[in-house]
């Protein structure tokens, strides 16, 4: 299974929570819940190091904010760009 593969999923499960439990929060969205990388590597069917690298990289690049048991969406468009790329 390939990376890109791993990052829409990551990407469509964080899009999906901050649907179901987002709330605005200094210009993006933080999801609401206490959720951790190893909740979110368990919803996608991948592991905690492959998660946590994924973060850091969208973290880098201005996608996502991480902290304790928090997540905040910085760029809600650059997310979908990404859960909505095609493989190949």
């Amino acid at each position: 299974m390939s990376t890109e593969e791993v990052e829409r999923r990551v990407a469509h499960t964080v899009l999906r929570l901050a649907e179901q439990a987002g709330k605005p929060y200094g210009g993006g969205i933080r999801i609401d819940l206490p959720i951790s990388r190893q909740d979110i590597a368990e919803m996608t069917g991948t592991t905690l190091h492959t998660v946590s690298r994924i973060l850091s990289a969208w973290e880098g690049q201005g996608l996502v904010q991480g902290g304790w048991q928090k997540l905040t969406l910085r760029d809600i468009p650059g997310l979908r760009r990404m859960a909505e790329r095609i493989g190949g």
